[in-house]
């Protein structure tokens, strides 16, 4: 029984972990703009995120209701590749990539296989800090709604629809801070179907100027998920193999 539930605990993980750092297609209403255009530059400004060609932020994550510890690592190489990576020990290590042509996941449960399409354009989607630049090109719709709180924070609500996927995601905003504070939504995970999780963004870091996620607190069918980063380096050098998939 625990195997199961730990493989789409870490499947949901790796899908949403670098949300933080994506964005937002189509001209969204001004009140929708303006808050994510106070992400930005909360989140280090535009020349600065424009400026990032590649990144790579690692970190831990544990689940305590299964008692699982590991490692997760993130890289992005712009302007379309991107590589997940959680090691458990005693399970090995799950990765899933993309390297601007072919979408692929390898894991000891399930082997080497392709991404389904939505798969791929979930994953897309957190492949460069530039994403939360083009907020216009990355949703087809977006309304604010009622505002409201997390953790005791003010934060502004936004219902936002990604334009490829057509599915929803609502997104809250410290209005202090201008930050994302959490996100609510449906996550494609192709063989599982689309499955509901939610994260909180307990703290931030900041490396060179670029506000980072310091901890997460991802959910998912009532499992927690937490999320710590330690490590980003910014324009690191990376090699196309890291993302290509496995000969």
């Amino acid at each position: 029984m625990k195997l199961p539930l730990s493989r789409k605990a870490v499947a949901v993980l790796l899908m949403i972990v670098a949300s933080p750092l994506a964005t937002v297609r189509a001209a969204l209403p001004s009140e929708v703009a303006a808050v994510l255009e106070a992400n930005i530059a909360a989140s280090g400004g535009r020349d600065l995120i424009a400026s990032i060609k590649s990144s790579r932020l690692k970190g831990t994550m544990s689940i305590p209701a299964i008692g699982m510890n590991g490692t997760t690592e993130m890289a992005m190489k712009s302007p379309d590749k991107l590589y997940v990576a959680q090691t458990i020990p005693g399970m090995g290590t799950i990765v899933q990539a993309y390297d601007g042509e072919i979408g692929w996941a390898n894991d000891p449960m399930q082997g080497f296989r392709h991404l389904s399409e939505g798969e791929i354009v979930s994953l897309k989607h957190n492949d460069n800090f530039s994403d939360m630049l083009a907020y216009n090109e990355v949703y087809s719709s977006g309304e604010k709604m009622a505002d409201s709180v997390v953790d005791g924070q003010a934060v502004n609500v936004l219902k936002l629809t990604a334009a490829e996927t057509g599915l929803e995601q609502t997104c809250y905003y410290s209005k202090d801070s201008g930050l994302l504070l959490r996100m609510d939504m449906l996550v494609d995970m192709g063989p599982m179907g689309q499955l509901p999780a939610s994260m909180i963004v307990k703290s931030y870091q900041e490396k060179d100027g670029i506000s980072f996620p310091g901890s997460l607190e991802v959910t998912n069918a009532g499992m927690i998920i937490n999320i710590s980063f330690n490590s980003l380096e910014l324009n690191v050098e990376l090699e196309d193999s890291l993302f290509s998939p496995p000969q």
